[in-house]
């Protein structure tokens, strides 16, 4: 094989390893924000107290929950359309929370219990 020829292979060989890196990374990548979008809709159940309520937030001392190895704590959450509704400082109650956007822990569904 002359010198031109052997260039061409070793160029031809290193663009497609290239190429395949860059789609394999791509592919990575949409793997890791499907699984995170997954996650950020996924519901916990809890259970707590209310103990503040204050412009569409409200404030839970939220018994452990299991499925996010959280022990018991107080926390507050961002409520979603027409939760809360009902609801007032001192009623135990039993809430489905989601991680929304930028993080924030959001409850869309919370009864009393």
């Amino acid at each position: 094989m002359d010198k031109t020829t052997l260039a061409l292979c070793i160029t031809l060989a290193t663009a497609s390893g290239t190429t395949l890196a860059a789609s394999h990374e791509q592919m990575q990548d949409h793997s890791m924000m499907t699984h995170h979008a997954a996650q950020e809709h996924t519901r916990y159940p809890a259970t707590g107290v209310v103990k503040a309520l204050k412009d569409g937030k409200i404030q839970i001392a939220h018994e452990p929950v299991e499925e996010l190895d959280w022990p018991a704590m107080t926390m507050w959450f961002e409520l979603k359309g027409h939760a809360g509704r009902g609801i007032k400082v001192g009623d135990r109650v039993r809430f489905e929370m989601m991680q929304g956007e930028k993080k924030k822990w959001v409850i869309e569904k919370i009864g009393k219990k």
